[in-house]
């Protein structure tokens, strides 16, 4: 990689402000010796390059801010960056008070290289919010070290700014310098459409910038990016300013020495300096600076001083303006975050995190994310308590822009999100079906090889591959037609030709493995391969489907903004077809990976090959007797709204069950292995495989076999036999399902420490446990020793009759929980319950065991 150095003194900027234009000037600076300044390029032909705060537009933006009942003034923040605000800021982050910019770097001087790792040749950094670029250049001289050659973009909106940044970073022979000269408005139209198709890009948003935007205006902000500007494998490295002791908070953002006071007072005279008269006397303000800590933020307003009346004098006529005493004018807010608060921006912005660094001194992190192919939401709840929050109960301001946090409005820009504002009684949305969608192209087209793949059968027990990438389609157009459900706009509700595919495709086998003739019911499929329907057949079939539903879900969301409620046949039939496809990318997934042949999803995720240590026996925790709820009342007649559930959810049951001890953890690969070397009649389970030339043990993945040094703290995935097997070998047993489901809803009510539960494509493979940290969700499905079967109150369903009923022969056993690849609507449902045979070896599923108690 050791390319030809570039000439190191040149540096660009694009001025890009005027997108109509046609042609976007480029000019370039030679970095002078010594001190000087380079040159002042030429003024663009739409208004002064220099000052970014010239247009008219602006003047009237805080008119019209100002111009306001009293409560609801603001300033926009944007007043606070001329030139001597700039100088300011640049002085408040050299001040011992003003910790984030120190802890940023320390970050950056200790992880650089790690960051620099996920790039590649040629890659574009694009740097939102330019500023003084300290931090950026700890980035460009990690890779410089590398020789790497990557182009740096920085955007801001002042060019004087720009040249001085720019000017001040020194030489590089690998990284070539451009600056963009323009908003954020301007700019992400302008990286939408330059760069070129695989080009992998890096953006930074430092200083905790994200903090100036409420969270909604945050996720809306990325989210936008995420859509328009990057491509999948694309990465994000954000810096978030955490909770922390309210002080400390206020002194950063109050100084003694007065700087930041100085610094938002300034804003005022920027004010004056916009709208070309003396609209605001800054001696009748005074700053008001405070932090509320159930809220997570800091709040910069101006406070009057005393009654007065602003005067602006336009063309069209005077603006008076009254501000009465006391009265508060909002200017900027810095949002602090949670560790969950954090994620739950990104997984609202459909952003993966992959890396999350802290400062040793301080609470400040910096988070590296990506864009994947597709994106699943997890915790939707809580992330849409974070987004949509109750108003504070403490600390209340009489300003109506710190209050709309809290307003529960339809946000165009969130859409995503907010459709599932009834979550979790409302349907599976567009957007969320367009990500499964993702998931399962990612996997039938790119991991399955169409051309040497199609008819292969790595687990006997299933049908072929091909026989799934037309079960999907079909399974969804015989609903949708068999229940009318898109009847008001495709009458009479027809088959998506040709009408054959149903017959073929309408439904999968499970047979008995003891006797393998024995078989639920299901559909009659071509002995020979050359009798299957092509796969380019299938794939415009499967198109046809989709558009088919599409059509649908955006008439029912174009009726509602705040999502479209299960509360009849039709939506259950639409959520049930969500989960079934969900299920069987899953059951996809699982033949996979017994596959030789596989090849590795497109995720930029990095295995990591540290050899892992031995963990210590699991801790046990103990769990009180008391009831259990299982499953949820969800009749299928039902006609008002509901959370959807399967025929075996329904009705909700109550269970005793008395005090036991069970272990916080799945059981690990490496404990597995030492229990094979104990035990005379184990067996390797179908989830291992001898590495080729190595007398080492590998663990299946989708990338492959990976040596057990690396998956030795994974769970281990197992059939119920054998988990039954490893119990009993130590003396202890398989809880119950029960009991499994009171240890997760206890855990939950209590204050352990938890691990973040892989599910939803977090990761691809299972990840290491600890005995730090309480295990309840994720990783892995969890085998009860409970067996499958009818209960008090179990009724068929009649959309799908055999769907749990067919199972019912005391060879199933429940699992419950989710494993990595399982979509977070079916993981955090507590009343979702599944059922494998007790012998079946290939599903993602582990345990963890109980200790035996004497009654």
């Amino acid at each position: 990689m050791d390319t030809p150095p570039r000439d190191s003194s040149v540096y660009s900027i694009l001025d890009i402000r005027n997108p109509k234009a046609g042609a976007i000037k480029l000019t370039q600076f030679k970095t002078a010796t010594g001190n000087a300044s380079p040159p002042t390029p030429p003024a663009s032909t739409e208004q002064s390059s220099a000052d970014a705060f010239n247009d008219e537009d602006l003047a009237d933006t805080i008119i019209d801010t100002l111009d306001k009942p009293y409560g609801a003034k603001s300033i926009p923040t944007f007043v606070l960056y001329d030139n001597r605000g700039l100088q300011l800021f640049n002085d408040i982050t050299y001040l011992d008070e003003y910790y984030l910019t120190t802890a940023e770097m320390s970050i950056l001087r200790e992880r650089a290289a790690e960051i620099v790792e996920q790039l590649e040749e040629n890659s574009v950094i694009i740097e939102l919010g330019a500023g003084s670029l300290r931090k950026t250049s700890i980035v460009l001289d990690a890779i410089e070290s590398r020789k790497l050659k990557v182009t740096y973009y920085a955007l801001d909106l002042d060019q004087n700014e720009l040249e001085r940044s720019l000017g001040s970073l020194g030489s590089f022979s690998y990284v070539e310098l451009v600056g963009l000269l323009g908003t954020f408005e301007q700019g992400i139209p302008w990286l939408s459409q330059y760069f070129k198709q695989g080009q992998k890009k890096l953006f930074l948003w430092l200083g905790s910038s994200i903090g100036n935007m409420n969270r909604r205006e945050s996720v809306m902000f990325l989210h936008h990016i995420q859509q328009t500007c990057m491509a999948a494998g694309d990465l994000f490295l954000i810096g978030f300013d955490k909770r922390k002791d309210p002080t400390t908070i206020k002194h950063a953002y109050d100084d003694r020495q007065g700087v930041t006071r100085e610094f938002i007072m300034n804003g005022l005279d920027h004010v004056n300096s916009i709208v070309g008269q003396p609209l605001i006397e800054r001696s009748k303000f005074t700053y008001d600076s405070r932090y509320q800590a159930e809220v997570g933020r800091h709040v910069a307003h101006y406070r009057a001083l005393e009654d007065m009346q602003l005067t602006y004098h336009r063309p069209q006529g005077t603006v008076n303006i009254q501000v009465d005493r006391g009265e508060l004018i909002h200017v900027e807010y810095s949002y602090k975050y949670s560790d969950s608060e954090m994620t739950h921006i990104l997984s609202a912005a459909q952003l993966d995190k992959i890396q999350q660094w802290q400062s040793n001194e301080i609470e400040y992190a910096l988070v590296l994310a990506e864009r994947r192919p597709f994106s699943f939401t997890c915790n939707q709840a809580d992330v849409l308590q974070m987004l949509y929050p109750e108003a504070p109960k403490t600390d209340v301001l009489d300003c109506q822009a710190c209050s709309n946090d809290h307003d529960v409005k339809h946000c165009e820009g969130l859409s995503h999100v907010s459709l599932n504002h009834g979550w979790p009684k409302s349907l599976p949305s567009v957007s969320e079906w367009i990500q499964l969608w993702g998931a399962w192209d990612l996997v039938t087209r790119t991991m399955l090889d169409h051309r040497s793949m199609l008819f292969e059968r790595p687990i006997a027990l299933r049908h072929p591959f091909i026989f799934y990438l037309g079960h999907i389609p079909a399974f969804l157009d015989i609903q949708l037609s068999r229940h009318a459900v898109d009847d008001d706009l495709n009458q009479g509700s027809p088959m998506t030709k040709p009408e054959s595919f149903a017959t073929i495709f309408e439904r999968g086998i499970d047979p008995d493995m003891d006797d393998p003739a024995k078989c639920n019911p299901h559909s009659e499929v071509p002995a020979n391969d050359d009798d299957w329907p092509s796969v380019e057949a299938i794939v415009e079939y499967q198109e046809k489907v989709r558009t088919r539903l599409q059509r649908l879900l955006q008439h029912w969301e174009s009726k509602s903004h705040h999502g479209m409620i299960c509360g009849g046949r039709k939506e259950r039939v639409v959520w049930m077809c969500y989960e079934h496809e969900a299920m069987h990318l899953e059951t996809l997934l699982y033949m996979l990976v017994q596959s030789p042949n596989t090849r590795p999803p497109l995720s930029p995720y990095r295995l990591k090959s540290t050899k892992r240590e031995f963990l210590d026996p699991a801790p046990f925790t103990s769990i009180p007797g008391g009831q259990v709820t299982i499953g949820h009342d969800d009749p299928e007649s039902a006609q008002d709204s509901t959370e959807f559930g399967w025929d075996n959810e329904h009705p909700s049951r109550e269970m005793h069950v008395t005090h036991f001890d069970i272990q916080t953890r799945p059981v690990t690969n490496g404990e597995y292995l030492k229990y094979l070397e104990q035990s005379s009649n184990a067996t390797m389970p179908a989830s291992w495989v001898h590495l080729p030339g190595s007398t080492e043990i590998g663990v299946r993945s989708v990338y492959g076999p990976l040596p057990m040094s690396q998956a030795m703290n994974w769970p281990v995935q197992v059939s119920q036999v054998e988990a039954d097997g490893y119990a009993k070998f130590y003396g202890m047993r398989i809880p119950t399902e029960a009991e499994l489901i009171r240890f997760r809803v206890h855990t939950a009510a209590s204050s352990q420490r938890c691990k973040v539960p892989n599910v939803g494509f977090k990761v691809w493979h299972p990840t290491d446990v600890s005995n730090e940290q309480v295990h309840t969700l994720g990783d892995v499905w969890e085998w009860t020793s409970t067996i499958w079967d009818q209960y008090e109150g179990f009724v068929p369903s009649t959309l799908y009759p055999g769907y749990s009923a067919d199972f019912f022969d005391g060879k199933h056993h429940a699992v419950i929980g989710g494993s990595w690849a399982t979509v977070p609507r079916i993981a955090e449902r507590v009343s979702f319950r599944n059922w494998y045979q007790a012998a079946y070896p290939y599903v993602f599923a582990g345990f963890r065991c109980c200790k035996m108690t004497t009654n």
